[in-house]
């Protein structure tokens, strides 16, 4: 009886969660109701300054990411002028819901976090208090970045971090961003995540986003790179569920079909050109 009480209530813990969530932070709003619970204000963008030294140990310690995701592109803390220009444009797009998102470039910056946590009305403040002052204290303050991050979306600051010069991941990013941008209890959708199984919805409604604006902006090039760097990207949390290592071995399997994916799409352009 005792274990069955043991595990009684974190059964109850997760099945609350999972309604709260399924009944106020999954909710999407509509088109009309952005200015009540949109954020507001105009999005920014932010680079860091080059600092060799630091940008060549980030690329030395990222190099485990590099090679499980096979593109040395991948924290390489340098983000160029078209992962730039993709962010732009994607920002362009989607300003309505994406309101005061700001993006920081290979930059530590945790004088920016505190302040955009203290502000952000975007989550409540008890989400913001209990749970994204934990987040800004740990991954955007003591966490070094500039060295040791990696490409995230933070809800609690409406921030974007991004090192990898890789606009389909920086185009992920933004889709987590549009994804919180689009519920109405975000806070709630946040904590959704510490339910097992919940991030691989959250990081696939990220990467179809990605996916459906490189369509709707036809950018075939843009989709075979997406195609090659997401999937595996994505078969990284899939596997880590399931055995040890699973992160590589998922990353492989994403591989395998992500580039079956990008060789079908670029047979089909190469027999309509």
């Amino acid at each position: 009886m005792d274990s069955f009480r043991r595990f009684l209530k974190p059964a109850a813990l997760i099945l609350c969660l999972t309604f709260c969530v399924s009944a106020s932070g999954c909710a999407r709003l509509k088109p009309n109701e952005y200015a009540e619970y949109g954020y507001k204000g105009e999005a920014t963008v932010k680079e860091g300054k080059r600092i060799l030294i630091l940008d060549w140990l980030g690329n030395i310690v990222g190099a485990f990411s590099k090679l499980i995701l096979w593109n040395w592109k991948v924290e390489r803390h340098w983000v160029r002028e078209e992962s730039q220009q993709a962010i732009q444009d994607y920002i362009a797009k989607n300003k309505d819901t994406l309101g005061d998102v700001q993006v920081q470039l290979n930059r530590y910056a945790p004088q920016d976090a505190w302040p955009r946590l203290i502000h952000n009305k975007g989550v409540k403040w008890p989400y913001r208090v209990f749970i994204g002052s934990f987040v800004v204290l740990f991954i955007d303050t003591l966490f070094v970045d500039r060295i040791f991050g990696a490409d995230y979306y933070n809800p609690y600051t409406h921030t974007v971090y991004l090192f990898s010069d890789i606009p389909s991941v920086a185009l992920h990013e933004l889709g987590h961003a549009k994804d919180f941008g689009e519920r109405r209890y975000r806070g709630s959708y946040g904590l959704f995540r510490i339910i097992p199984f919940a991030n691989l919805y959250q990081e696939w409604i990220a990467t179809d986003k990605a996916f459906s604006y490189i369509r709707e902006e036809k950018q075939v090039d843009r989709e075979i790179e997406a195609y090659k760097i997401l999937y595996p990207a994505y078969g990284t949390y899939v596997g880590g569920y399931f055995v040890p290592y699973g992160s590589i071995a998922g990353a492989i399997v994403g591989h395998i079909w992500g580039r079956a994916e990008a060789h079908d799409l670029e047979q089909r352009v190469h027999a309509t050109a």
